[in-house]
Parts: C-alpha cells; structure tokens; sequence
C-alpha cells in the first residue's frame, strides 16, 4: 500500500510539473504582439520565432517598447558559455532580453521578461526561437 502512494504521488507530481512547463496552447494564450517580435529581434539580431506568448503584455508595455529605441537597450552580455543577456530599463520598470542555448539545440531560445518595480519577480512576456535572417544564411 505505502509504495503504491509513493508511486501515486510521484506520478501526480510528474504531470503536474509537466503541466506548468509545457507552453500553452494558442487557444489559451494571445499570439505574440510584432512590438515584441521587432524588439527581439532588433536586439538579437536574429529572427525571432514566438512558441509561447503570456498574458503578462499590458498595453503600456506595448507603447514603452514601440517609443524606445534599440540604441537604449543594453549590449548583450554573456553570463557564461550559455546565457546572454540585455537590458532596458524605463523609470521603475524594466525589461530583460534572456538568450540561452542548450548543447544539444541546434538554435538558441529567447525570452522577453518584465520587471515592473526593482525588487519584483520577472514576469515572462513571449518565448520563442533564434534563427539566422534569410540574408545570414547565404554568407
């Protein structure tokens, strides 16, 4: 009895954290405003392709982001062999540009996160896919 609810509830936790990571379904979720997909991509320098969009855009994110131009966000910063990162920061509030690349991935993934006072949790605002632009894979 007692190793069937340990193999109960490691299943249980299983689909439950299966659940939180798998994105969303595009029924359930807003696709991805072209402000964000132009930011990411001007910032990056690749083309940006959304899996996964959050509610988490409001429509002041939309207009801070459209009226600020790249030259204000950061440079990438590589935080260790896997990980870049960008800034831009707005008054209170602030955005956070995050590139990682897994060993075994073929293109790199980026998340736009959103910092609404200094000490407050990022808030995710779209995910998606690094690829080369059409004129970087002639060279």
């Amino acid at each position: 009895m007692k190793k069937s609810l340990t193999v109960l509830s490691l299943l249980l936790m299983g689909v439950l954290a299966a659940a939180q990571t798998k994105p969303t379904s595009s029924t359930t979720t807003t696709p991805t405003p072209p402000t964000v997909i132009s930011v990411i991509e001007s910032v990056s320098g690749k083309q940006f392709l959304p899996d996964t969009a959050f509610a988490a855009l409001s429509e002041e994110d939309e207009t801070l982001l459209t009226k600020e131009p790249i030259a204000n966000w950061g440079l990438l910063q590589e935080s260790g062999p896997s990980m870049a990162y960008s800034n831009l920061v707005i008054g209170t509030r602030s955005y956070q540009l995050v590139i990682t690349r897994q060993p075994k991935e073929v293109f790199p993934k980026a998340m736009l996160l959103r910092f609404t006072t200094p000490k407050s949790k990022p808030e995710p605002i779209a995910r998606g896919t690094l690829k080369p632009k059409a004129d970087e894979k002639l060279k």
